[in-house]
């Protein structure tokens, strides 16, 4: 570079560095680049829940006994109305994946299980309330519809409206076919009835999971997996730029300092297994200090403490250890496809603001193999269903599981690659060289490994 006079290097101004395009062109297109997709992403997986929805569990069950009107059969309402409700043709195809039982006690067990949004329960009169709606002494059934808001607020919300939408509708076409049918035979139906023939039963919505006080309505389990993602996410990028200041790859800057230490003899696999184990032993100390603040600042309601612990821990080193990864087989450009992977893909396809049954058919088969679902469904299965295997805690470790065994290979198998091609970060000889210059120029003198400005 040209020295001024005095001996000084030339002042570079900021119309300078303008002038070289990629200095702002590169940063551009990437945001863009990046930015649009995230937008694809986010927007995309919201659009239109209700002509989305596909396969949303609800459940039936029917305790109807039936009932035996004074001129007739023996009938049944609820059986026929459950059988109606699944064999009817849904628009669009398959928007409600209806699941019948036959007791009280197994809806309740597949609530537990978080496999259902909700379920609707007619009542053992049923049959003898609906069938009184032709005489006299008219009487509404009472359905009742256990909602699960464990698996979050919109799908509790939607499997309710589903539940009593399909019930109302079906007891209602019943009813009317009853009145057809008692008017041919020559019943005469009080007038006052018709308004309750068309609105046969009553309604109630009960809470099927039942969740602590401060577990804001199913809520805390997605915001605490979120915590979880972002300390990986950022502890990785933390860890990252620090253990590269300290082995000499980077400045490190606090506030007006700046200090750069002699690059270190060590190639990247080494580099890579350090930052690794540093990102557990953070994982560690971070899970508990976000389980600490959620039980003593905010009385969070967080049963089996130690699993919570134990599952934050593996989940914010299974995130980590994969930011840390990408970020080291793509350098700079690896902070925004981290980015996009870790954050932009998996906040939408975690489940816990929409279900992934209310998204197009891209973003739930983006959500297989997206980690925040692990870590979605871990969290509400320890928090909300007695740490159930079955109510997805065990898809979570499989999944958790699977993605750091390749985030590993794949790291493992990248620095490997990198370090036998010759690619150093910085080659052997310059380092020599580079110390013997040190060494020379403070030879009178204590050498310092370190410099600061």
């Amino acid at each position: 570079m040209p020295s001024a006079p005095s001996g000084h290097p030339i002042a570079v101004t900021a119309l300078r560095v303008l002038r070289a395009p990629r200095v702002w062109l590169i940063p551009v297109g990437l945001l863009t680049v990046a930015l649009s997709l995230i937008t694809v992403l986010f927007n995309g997986s919201v659009a239109n829940p209700g002509a989305d929805l596909r396969d949303a569990p609800i459940g039936l069950v029917s305790l109807d006994k039936g009932a035996t009107p004074m001129k007739g059969d023996h009938q049944n309402i609820g059986r026929q109305v459950v059988t109606g409700i699944t064999t009817q043709d849904q628009k669009p195809h398959q928007k409600v994946k209806w699941k019948t039982f036959s007791s009280l006690d197994e809806v309740k067990d597949a609530l537990g299980r978080n496999e259902l949004f909700a379920a609707a329960v007619l009542p053992k009169d049923y049959s003898a309330k609906l069938l009184s709606l032709m005489g006299t002494q008219p009487v509404r059934p009472s359905v009742t519809v256990l909602t699960n808001h464990g698996a979050g607020s919109m799908a509790a919300s939607m499997g309710e409206q589903i539940a009593e939408s399909a019930i109302r509708g079906a007891s209602s076409g019943v009813t009317a076919g009853i009145l057809q049918q008692a008017e041919k035979a020559g019943a005469k139906v009080p007038a006052a009835n018709q308004v309750l023939v068309k609105d046969p039963v009553t309604v109630t919505a009960k809470a099927g999971v039942h969740l602590g006080g401060r577990t804001g309505q199913g809520m805390t389990a997605f915001f605490y997996a979120l915590l979880l993602m972002m300390s990986g996410f950022l502890g990785a990028n933390l860890i990252h730029n620090m253990t590269d200041s300290a082995l000499g790859f980077s400045a490190n800057e606090i506030g007006p300092k700046r200090q750069l230490t002699l690059p270190q003899h060590i190639n990247r696999r080494q580099t890579l297994l350090a930052k690794c184990l540093i990102m557990v032993a953070t994982s560690a100390v971070v899970s508990a200090a976000i389980l600490a603040v959620s039980t003593f600042a905010l009385h969070l309601d967080l049963p089996h403490s130690l699993l919570l612990w134990v599952f934050g821990t593996a989940a914010v080193s299974a995130v980590g250890i994969g930011t840390l990864v990408v970020l080291t087989a793509l350098g700079g450009p690896g902070v925004v496809a981290a980015m996009i992977f870790f954050i932009a893909a998996a906040i939408p396809t975690s489940g816990g603001a929409i279900p992934l049954e209310a998204m197009p058919e891209f973003w739930q088969w983006l959500a297989q193999f997206e980690p925040q679902r692990a870590l979605t469904d871990g969290t509400r299965a320890i928090m909300y269903f007695d740490a159930q295997a079955t109510a997805g805690l065990g898809r979570a470790w499989i999944t958790l599981g699977v993605g750091l065994v390749a985030s590993l290979v794949t790291g493992f198998a990248v620095t490997w690659f990198y370090d036998h091609k010759g690619w150093h970060r910085i080659q052997p000889h310059t380092l020599t060289r580079l110390r013997h210059f040190l060494h020379h120029e403070n030879k009178p003198t204590h050498v310092e490994d370190t410099t600061s400005a």
